[in-house]
């Protein structure tokens, strides 16, 4: 270490295209790169220090001589650092901070509660995705005191993320939407997928509270040592759906907050967003949140990009675009969605692969061809790799199904169904990006 001890950190950045002078620059090293290949240009925008590994030799041609030189910290692995830091800086702030975790609608739950939250008082949310160990703790470095709530996802994609994102975070209230089939070439099945989650509620704190789904069944094995709300359809829920209407207007509920009857209707299709819906409203209730604007927040929430996002084309055809990921349990829930909303269509799915899920991934790409199958789905359109194993399942059936591995072709075949009749899901793994298909599509009948 060198430099001034005393010397004020007032920013840390990752990134030398958004770095600013004064700031310090924290080396990450990831798959695509090294951050410590960057230390020359991160001195040259003049950094008030840098935290680099202990592996990093020869820095002396590139400080400049004092009194200009940065302060240097080294450490043995500057991700764990960033984690560091940032969690001794989240607990300077003593506002509530809800953390979210599931393997479906997290990032939607977030968005609803954070619209919620923004009508009470000023809420630090999660940006986009950024729930691993690199985001979680960039977004509570912005920790200040104009902020009254914090609302934080927390994803994971190898055994114990969670706990160490819960150590870093420090939630007061804890959420998890489901436990669904994810990652599991890292997690082995939905027992490891339920163990690796649950650890949020076992981080929370004395005088914590546990939200929990209260139709999964994982999750009502839960018996947590803090004050725990349920949410769900079931009579067994705390806060509950009720009097669902799917069809034919958009989602709509009612459920009873804080001893008062609401009405909500959702902004998006999905009746799992109803799950999502219950899951916002039960931490903002718990959070003192008066029922009104709770149902506003809800009514009024900005929904994730390519997250059951609808286009109405010029033909009159409607596409469903909820490519922005996928995985068993979320594939079903997008097809049932829409087979509930849609009654009076022509229902065509464009299915990508769901990707990592290791060993199980062709088991589970048949099982979901004998999932659409049963499904009352005019045609089926299935690309890329792994969805061969799912095209082999409808064989036999009397489904009209068609499998691609080129895109182009995929967009021609789906443009010649399309129709003031036909609404279709594009669903599939990130990887996939299903959503080029959908802008090609989109574009050419702008163009008409």
């Amino acid at each position: 270490m060198s430099g001034d001890p005393h010397a004020v950190v007032k920013n840390i950045s990752i990134d030398t295209r958004t770095l600013m002078r004064d700031d310090y620059f924290l080396a990450l090293k990831g798959k695509n790169f090294d951050g410590h290949d960057f230390i020359k240009l991160a001195i040259e925008k003049k950094v008030r220090g840098l935290i680099i590994s202990l592996k990093v030799l020869n820095l002396d041609s590139s400080i400049p001589a004092f009194p200009t030189f940065p302060s240097i910290i080294k450490v043995k692995d500057t991700l764990k650092a960033l984690g560091d830091i940032s969690g001794a800086y989240r607990r300077k702030w003593k506002i509530p901070l809800v953390a979210i975790t599931g393997s479906n609608g997290k990032t939607t739950t977030k968005e609803m509660l954070c619209s919620i939250m923004g009508l009470a008082g000023a809420t630090l949310c999660s940006k986009g995705n950024l729930n691993n160990q690199v985001g979680v703790p960039l977004t509570l470095l912005n920790l200040g005191s104009k902020y009254n709530y914090a609302v934080i996802e927390l994803g994971t994609s190898w055994p114990g993320e969670i706990s160490r994102l819960s150590d870093i975070a420090s939630p007061d209230i804890g959420i998890i939407t489901n436990i669904g089939l994810t990652h599991l070439e890292n997690f082995k099945g939905l027992e490891g997928v339920f163990e690796e989650k649950k650890v949020l509620i076992e981080k929370l704190p004395p005088g914590g509270t546990a939200i929990i789904n209260a139709d999964d069944p994982y999750l009502s094995r839960l018996n947590p040592a803090v004050e725990c709300i349920t949410f769900g359809f079931s009579e067994k829920a705390m806060i509950r759906a009720k009097n669902i209407r799917m069809w034919p207007d958009l989602p709509s509920f009612e459920t009873d907050i804080g001893g008062e009857h609401l009405h909500v209707r959702l902004p998006v299709y999905g009746r799992f967003n109803i799950y999502n819906a219950l899951a916002a409203a039960a931490a903002a209730s718990r959070l003192g949140v008066k029922p009104e604007l709770i149902v506003k927040g809800i009514e009024n929430y900005s929904r994730p990009k390519w997250r059951m996002e609808k286009h109405q084309l010029v033909s009159g055809a409607v596409i469903i675009n909820d490519s922005y990921n996928a995985n068993p349990t979320s594939m079903r829930e997008s097809i049932e969605s829409i087979v509930q909303s849609f009654q009076d269509k022509e229902k065509i799915v464009v299915l990508g692969d769901m990707l990592e899920l290791g060993e199980d991934s062709a088991a589970e790409h048949m099982k979901l061809g004998q999932f659409i199958g049963a499904q009352p789905l005019s045609r089926i359109i299935l690309y890329g790799e792994q969805m061969k194993h799912a095209f082999e399942a409808l064989k036999g059936t009397e489904a009209e199904a068609k499998h691609f591995l080129k895109k182009d072709e995929m967009a021609f075949e789906i443009r010649k169904h399309l129709n003031s009749d036909s609404v279709v899901l594009f669903k599939g793994s990130r990887g996939m990006e299903l959503e080029e298909v959908v802008d090609s599509i989109v574009s050419k009948e702008e163009a008409m």
